[in-house]
């Protein structure tokens, strides 16, 4: 038998991931519930707080003028312990005040089976939309898992179409920094892939890596408004 000494043998399960988001769908923070009782109401008043009443917590306020971004709202609302929050499609540098979908936020399922409140981007004031491929969408997500970026397809309604306004970000943590920047391109079926097609951007173990579109004057609520990301998850 030959010998093997020296020879170094990496075996992983690889899963394709597509993922999507159109007008007003990014999520921009996800939330469960960690401490004991009840839910009784996540609210968004989109120009000024998040306000999360429970039964063991009472009513949590979480204000946008003291908070001014969405990564400042999710390391607040971990500290209070009552829910567990995550930045997913979008960079936490992203503005808190007006910027997220007013209202009252309906439980939802992630994809391990938690109970979840999906707090929405509201893209037309937040003048993007993003979509994040993550090893980690889901809480209880098992770590040391790598996604790999392949294609990236959109078609957005902007105002004008401007260099860098299509960007690849990897987020690891709180640590967030941009890897690729392209020429935007309005209401038109787009398509971004690697190297013909053949290579990729990967990500180290444990990063997202987050897809946005953005414009700097204005971005229509239109129906056919999409950013799709398709991917492996390793």
């Amino acid at each position: 038998m030959a010998s093997l000494d020296g020879l170094r043998v990496r075996k992983f399960l690889a899963s394709g991931s597509v993922r999507q988001a159109g007008t007003d769908a990014p999520v921009a923070i996800r939330l469960r519930k960690i401490a004991g009782g009840t839910v009784t109401s996540v609210t968004v008043t989109t120009a000024t707080d998040i306000v999360a009443v429970t039964s063991v917590g009472g009513t949590d306020t979480y204000t946008f003028s003291s908070l001014a971004t969405v990564g400042a709202v999710v390391d607040a609302i971990n500290r209070d312990g009552i829910f567990e929050a995550k930045v997913l499609d979008c960079l936490r540098s992203l503005a808190s005040a007006s910027t997220l979908v007013n209202g009252v936020v309906t439980a939802g399922i992630d994809d391990n089976g938690n109970t979840v409140w999906d707090i929405k981007q509201d893209t037309s004031a937040s003048l993007q939309i993003a979509i994040a491929l993550s090893p980690s969408r889901a809480f209880d997500a098992p770590k040391g898992h790598r996604v790999h970026l392949q294609e990236v397809r959109y078609s957005v309604n902007m105002a004008t179409a401007a260099a860098d306004s299509v960007q690849i970000w990897k987020r690891k943590g709180a640590i967030e920094t941009q890897l690729f920047g392209a020429l935007s391109v309005d209401t038109t079926d787009t398509t971004i892939n690697f190297a013909l097609g053949v290579g990729q951007i990967s990500a180290e173990s444990d990063e997202d890596l987050i897809v946005l579109v953005k414009d700097a004057a204005a971005l229509a609520d239109a129906a056919g408004n999409y950013v799709r990301v398709v991917g492996v998850i390793e």
